[in-house]
């Protein structure tokens, strides 16, 4: 099936490109969580083996309902990669639990592992990123939960 790309801010994802990027996050999916094809379509609303594995191996394009099932299943796991090609992420509502007093720690925490990383070469290489994961992923959420509190005042 050929299909035009989608362009935003400079990138470029063709429709294939988005069905290969979920298929690779399907197939990380039942690695990780030890599922098989027959689970998977259950997961995305689908009642057999056929359907989980022609998502999972990128050869059949999903409906939304099914795409929408497999957010609420596996939350960015599984969309952000593709989402990613067209500069977006999934993040949840309730992207955490924590306070405000626990955004200071968190950001703090980041910035930190930035500075260190920065102090011997002035870059950040893979393993390095890789080490201050928890501390992005921690600094993530809390700024996840400001923007969103911003985001309900704004509508107000």
């Amino acid at each position: 099936m050929k299909t035009g790309a989608i362009h935003r801010h400079y990138r470029a994802a063709s429709g294939s490109d988005l069905i290969s990027a979920l298929a690779e996050s399907l197939e990380r999916i039942k690695r990780e969580d030890n599922l098989t094809d027959g689970e998977l379509g259950r997961f995305l609303g689908k009642s057999g083996a056929d359907q989980g594995k022609a998502y999972r191996t990128g050869f059949a394009e999903m409906p939304v309902t099914s795409f929408f099932r497999g957010v609420e299943k596996f939350d960015g796991r599984f969309a952000n990669d593709a989402l990613a090609l067209v500069g977006m992420k999934l993040v949840p509502l309730e992207s955490s639990a924590a306070t405000d007093r626990d955004a200071l720690p968190a950001i703090t925490g980041l910035l930190h592992e930035v500075a260190v990383a920065l102090a011997d070469d002035g870059k950040i290489d893979d393993r390095e990123l890789m080490a201050m994961r928890p501390e992005l992923e921690s600094a993530g959420r809390a700024i996840d939960m400001l923007r969103e509190r911003l985001r309900l005042r704004s509508v107000a």
